[in-house]
Order: structure tokens, then sequence, then C-alpha cells
């Protein structure tokens, strides 16, 4: 009884409204809505950056799993590693390809200076054997005219020429280096190395006959030995002057034999020098054609 009258004494104000009550369980209905379209907000919104996260990881993860490259990718890094190590190549090829121009061009311009020295050479030996075959016409008459052993003085002038020998001596500086450094194959043009290897046949061949130049002059000078005295006031041994030096030659032995055999060596001695100097006419014509053809090959000046 006491708490039905407690109950029923208590103020209304201490109990909570109905309104109230309905409005909180209102507010906290929305409040429940809304959050969950908040969070499917957030989901949607976070969707795309965890799905481009996800694209990322697999792009890295595509570059390490072979097998699901195509074969269109394959074949453009093979391509590009192709073209890489081509390009290389022509690089290096170019590089070698000028050096190799620029040295076949000076071995060109050194063989033109060695054949330059060549001509003036043979040029002057030209000339001396010319002067000395001249000599030993006159020598030769002398000898076989009447009464030579009484008057051997006239040989004077001319006896020293047996003695003297004109030996063309060849500069082969670039040669022995294109040969040495295998340097011909650097001759690109095959004319001009085709005449680089006949002009060294040539020179060999003159190398050749100036042997038989030598025996002969060995052989005049021995049986010139046998004739004349070396005492002579004018030692006719040792007059090689192209100007003629005064004095008189006195004969050890006026033997008609030996003599004689004077006689045919020194023709010997000419006709090995006439020939010698035919082909030193030869070679100097040919390398004067061969200096003007690797001008004009090579555009020099």
């Amino acid at each position: 009884m006491n708490e039905e009258k407690n109950k029923q004494d208590q103020p209304e104000d201490d109990r909570p409204p109905i309104d109230n009550i309905e409005k909180s369980a209102e507010g906290a209905s929305i409040s429940s809505e809304e959050s969950e379209t908040v969070a499917e907000e957030n989901i949607q919104h976070l969707t795309p950056n965890i799905q481009h996260n996800k694209e990322i990881m697999e792009v890295h993860h595509h570059g390490h799993v072979h097998e699901n490259k195509k074969w269109k990718e394959y074949f453009f890094q093979f391509l590009m590693l192709f073209l890489a190590v081509f390009l290389g190549f022509l690089a290096e090829y170019q590089l070698e390809h000028v050096v190799e121009n620029n040295r076949e061009e000076q071995y060109i311009k050194s063989f033109i200076e060695d054949l330059k020295a060549d001509t003036a050479k043979i040029n002057r030996i030209l000339e001396l054997s010319t002067w000395q075959q001249n000599n030993f016409d006159s020598l030769m008459g002398i000898l076989k005219a009447p009464g030579f052993s009484e008057t051997p003085d006239k040989a004077d002038n001319y006896v020293g020429n047996i003695f003297s020998l004109y030996l063309f001596n060849h500069t082969d500086r670039t040669l022995q280096q294109l040969k040495n450094a295998g340097g011909l194959r650097l001759i690109r043009n095959q004319q001009a190395s085709d005449s680089i290897m006949q002009y060294d046949a040539m020179v060999k061949k003159i190398s050749e006959q100036s042997m038989d130049l030598y025996n002969a002059n060995q052989g005049s000078t021995s049986i010139a030995l046998q004739v004349f005295d070396a005492n002579s006031p004018t030692n006719p041994f040792i007059n090689r002057s192209l100007v003629p030096k005064p004095g008189k030659v006195r004969l050890i032995s006026n033997e008609s034999v030996k003599i004689d055999e004077l006689f045919n060596q020194v023709l010997s001695f000419k006709i090995a020098s006439v020939i010698y100097c035919d082909f030193l006419r030869e070679l100097n014509k040919y390398a004067t054609r061969q200096i003007n053809f690797l001008k004009e090959a090579y555009d020099l000046q």
C-alpha cells in the first residue's frame, strides 16, 4: 500500500516526457542511418584508392613475372638491345675506317717522297755513267792504238774510270714499313697497290743487275793492276773526278796479251754499265709515272 502510494505521490516532472523519448528514439534512428550512409560513402571513396594501389602492385609484380609478358614486349627489348650493339659496332667501324684512311694517305705521301728521292739518284747515276761510258770508248781506242806502250800517258785521263762504280741505292723507307707492318692491306686502291709491288719488283731486278756491273768492275780492276803502275805521279786508281787531272801513268807490263785482256775487260764493263743504265731509265720512267698516278688517285698536290 505504501509503495503504491509512494508511486502515486511521485511527481510527474521526474519522469521523462514521452515526447522526448520518442524524439530521442527518432534521433537515434536517424544517427544510425546517417552513420551507415557515411560508412558506405567512405567505403566507396576508399575503393578506388585500394583498386589503384592494387593496380600499382600488379604492375610492379608484372615486371617480375616473365611468363605474363607478351611476345611483343620481348621482341621490343631484343630489338632495342640489337640496335644498341649494332650502332656501337657501326661507330667503331667508322672510326677505324677514318684512321685507316689517314694512315693510307700518309703511306702514299711518304712513298711519293721516296720515289722523288729515287729519281734524283737515278738521274745523277745516269749522268755519271754516261760520262764513264764515253771515257771507256776513249780508253779502248788508246789501248788498241799502235805504239800504246810507248805513250801510255795518253790513257791518263781515262784509266781511273775503270775503278769507278756507280750503283743505285733504293730509298726503301716506306716500302719496308708497308711490308713489315702489314701496311699493304691499307692500300685499298688496287691499282696503287699493284704499282707499288711492280716498282718493288723492278728495284729487285736492278739489284740483281748491279751484281753483273760489280763483277765487270772487279774484272777490269784486276787486270788494270797488272798493266798500270799504282805509283805513277797521277794515281790512275783514284782518279775518279769528272775533271781530268794532269800527269803521266807508267806501265808495269807492256805485254800485248795483258793489254788485249784489259781491253776486253773494259768492254765488258761498258756493256754491263749500258745494260744497268737501261734498267735505271726504265725504273726512272716508271717512278715518274707512278708519282703522277698516285697524286691523281689520292688527290694530292
